[in-house]
């Protein structure tokens, strides 16, 4: 499949229900340990989970799923469909997080990262999250997960 090169018209708005099967299609050609239809639906029926999706000339092309808390926002899940990564989309989403943040009491986003996605570490520390912690066997395949924090200023 052929790369876009350049986004021409990015935006974000909340996710629904009814963008699950969109976000389920991204999620699994993403992902080697996909999340389940199931734990999407209970993110949805949470609250305090936020689900912000980025959409490249009204397709959707990714999004963020956040918990929130009293100080910090724990990022649960980022994706960037495969064929609009490298092209700036994630630091949109997460540009777009900050933003959303600039009035709020948040303090700091955290997250885990498989130790083993170095792209996506590398992405996070080049972002400005700095390395918190390792979490030891914390993935269902016993991986390590790798903690790290943005400090909001």
């Amino acid at each position: 499949m052929k790369r876009i090169t350049r986004p021409i018209s990015t935006s974000f708005r909340k996710a629904s229900v009814q963008d699950l099967d969109k976000i389920l299609v991204i999620e699994n050609r993403t992902y080697s340990f996909p999340w389940s239809k199931e734990k999407f639906i209970d993110s949805f029926n949470n609250p305090s989970i936020e689900i912000q999706l980025i959409l490249l000339d009204n397709k959707i092309v990714g999004y963020l799923l956040t918990l929130l808390s009293i100080e910090f926002i724990d990022i649960l899940n980022i994706c960037i469909d495969t064929q609009f990564q490298k092209q700036g989309l994630g630091k949109k989403l997460l540009d777009n997080l900050l933003a959303r943040q600039k009035h709020s009491e948040i303090k700091s986003i955290l997250l885990e990262v498989r130790e083993s996605n170095r792209a996506a570490i590398n992405f996070y520390q080049n972002y400005g999250f700095k390395l918190l912690d390792t979490r030891k066997k914390y993935y269902s395949n016993l991986e390590d997960a790798k903690i790290l924090r943005f400090q909001i200023m």
